[in-house]
């Protein structure tokens, strides 16, 4: 949970302090009058601060006052992670959603950290829009100035137009990021449970030290989706099922041929958390293209049909993550892994390693098995 986060949680305690913390018995307006200096010179106190509009300068104006840096220097990191650990499961509610009517998120069962974590998330994501009005995180946002490939895709090819060579030869080492975003659509009219979302997600492989080549962009993949999430809140067995989604999602390399990969699919999705795992499926269905035009018309031979995910969170500095492909073929089976691992580097910036084994790394490369491994910062962590 980062810093921003617990700020938004922890707003409607500091109104509550700021409350119980006046006078009993205000001074007589005349006496106060005699005695408050001018507005211009009078320093800040909370009781201001919960006055200001714009949430992004009310948040400033409490950390300028509150100085969360110092008090957090001057406590013990056995302390800080406590504190953090008993925010985790911890869900502000909705007041104006009660007065509606409308399901007000509810804190996690005991032992389900993990549950605590994603109905956080979900609320923070809500709080964060409202203050800002921005884009929210979507999937991991990473950047990782080195990577390693054991063997580099030189030839890429495609059983409808063949295949080609690039015109410089490739390094094996390059750079490799992941942005993604999405922002809510039809807010306030959709129930509180269901909403609905446009995001974008973009992964580029980098070659950046290839000089000789004037280091070009390799690859890049865009997958702009749209879709709808449901807050299902179900038990089942130990933990729950959390979140179910579907999602139009088209990707593609934005290339010309011999060079260009697409596709179009249905995106499902469904989350069950169970202490501190997630569990995520993401089965999908390809939408069929003209054979005529299809770029990977075999690419379900390489990458099945769903993404299977695993997340471990130690506490929230560090995550373990895997995701698994398998094309359910018992003769010429072919299992794809991605693992990655967060960890703290500093007060605000995460590391992160990653290893990919297997296909659809990228779309140029998702009949070739790409084994690599690389290092970087994790922008946006797993929840």
């Amino acid at each position: 949970m980062t810093s921003f986060s617990r700020h938004i949680m922890c707003l409607s305690a500091l109104s509550l302090s700021i409350g119980a913390g006046l006078p009993a018995q205000a001074q007589p307006a005349s006496e106060q009058a005699a005695t408050d200096p001018e507005p211009h010179e009078r320093q800040l106190e909370l009781d201001d601060c919960a006055l200001v509009r714009n949430g992004v300068s009310r948040l400033a104006c409490f950390d300028d006052i509150m100085q969360p840096s110092r008090r957090q220097s001057s406590v013990s990191e056995e302390t800080l992670d406590q504190v953090e650990e008993k925010t985790d499961v911890l869900v502000p509610h909705d007041t104006e959603a009660a007065k509606n009517g409308e399901p007000v998120e509810q804190s996690a069962k005991p032992g389900r950290y993990m549950e605590a974590v994603v109905k956080r998330r979900s609320a923070s994501e809500k709080a964060l829009f409202s203050f800002s009005g921005a884009f929210l995180a979507h999937r991991p946002m990473y950047l990782m100035p080195f990577t390693w490939v054991h063997e580099q895709n030189d030839s890429p090819y495609s059983p409808r137009t063949g295949s080609f060579t690039y015109d410089n030869e490739l390094d094996n080492q390059e750079a490799k990021y992941q942005i993604s975003f999405k922002i809510p659509l039809l807010t306030g009219v959709l129930d509180g449970r269901t909403t609905l979302w446009f995001a974008y997600t973009q992964l580029s492989l980098w070659q950046v030290y290839n000089t000789d080549s004037s280091a070009p962009f390799r690859e890049t993949n865009y997958q702009p989706e749209l879709f709808v999430r449901y807050r299902s809140d179900w038990d089942l067995g130990p933990g729950a099922i959390d979140y179910l989604s579907i999602s139009f999602n088209h990707e593609s390399n934005g290339r010309s041929e011999p060079e260009s990969r697409s596709w179009n699919r249905i995106l499902g999705s469904a989350t069950y958390t169970y202490g501190r795992w997630l569990f995520m499926v993401n089965p999908w269905y390809r939408i069929p293209e003209n054979e005529e035009e299809d770029d990977n018309p075999d690419i379900e031979n390489y990458l099945g049909y769903a993404n299977y995910w695993a997340i471990y969170k130690w506490n929230q500095n560090y995550t373990l993550s895997l995701k698994m492909l398998n094309n359910l073929k018992a003769d010429d089976n072919k299992t794809s892994v991605q693992l990655g691992f967060s960890f703290p580097v500093g007060d605000n910036l995460k590391g992160y390693v990653q290893y990919y084994n297997g296909y659809g790394e990228s779309l140029i490369d998702y009949n070739e098995r790409i084994n690599r491994i690389g290092i970087g910062l994790m922008l946006n962590d797993w929840l």
